[in-house]
């Protein structure tokens, strides 16, 4: 009895591994008036791309069964000095369809995180599986997207990879 027990609390330690956290990383460098920083999970890599003057951080694992992530802050004229909070049903139901036009089978719930930020998770329920986290701030759109490799069906662990991201995210004015 005892060796089963220890056996399956190895086993739970190995399954949440990949979530534990690594190191707390600043994502924007004074793009916005304000810094963003997440807690990466453990073996996460990131690279940064910008275009357009949006920057584009990558997050990436070694690990291939680990989902991939971007993340992405890009302003809006729309919605500006706005967040989710703010919005009617019907102006969140508007931004659905914007973040969900390229989905083939799209929902989205709405959830705050640890700090207080209103998201939207907008999942793609089709074969060609990804997920984006959306939430808006002082008019600037800050935007996780998940994938797996080929676009394989996110499972819970994926997506608990970004929300336990997005969960970390903090907002510093500068």
């Amino acid at each position: 009895m005892k060796k089963t027990l220890a056996l399956l609390t190895a086993l739970m330690m190995l399954a949440l591994a990949p979530l534990s956290l690594a190191e707390t990383v600043k994502l924007t460098e004074n793009a916005s008036g304000f810094d963003i920083t997440v807690d990466l999970p453990a073996g996460a890599t990131v690279s940064v791309q910008t275009n357009d003057d949006v920057p584009y951080t990558f997050v990436s694992f070694a690990d291939e069964t680990m989902p991939e992530l971007y993340i992405s802050v890009a302003p809006t004229e729309e919605y500006e000095e706005q967040t989710l909070a703010d919005l009617s049903d019907d102006e969140l139901d508007t931004l659905f369809a914007m973040l969900s036009a390229d989905l083939d089978d799209p929902s989205y719930t709405m959830v705050t995180t640890a700090g207080g930020y209103e998201c939207m998770v907008v999942e793609d329920n089709s074969a060609t599986d990804s997920a984006i986290i959306a939430l808006l701030y002082d008019g600037y759109f800050i935007q996780i997207s998940v994938w797996n490799v080929n676009y394989d069906t996110l499972t819970d662990d994926d997506m608990t990879v970004a929300e336990t991201m997005i969960d970390s995210l903090k907002i510093v004015e500068i």
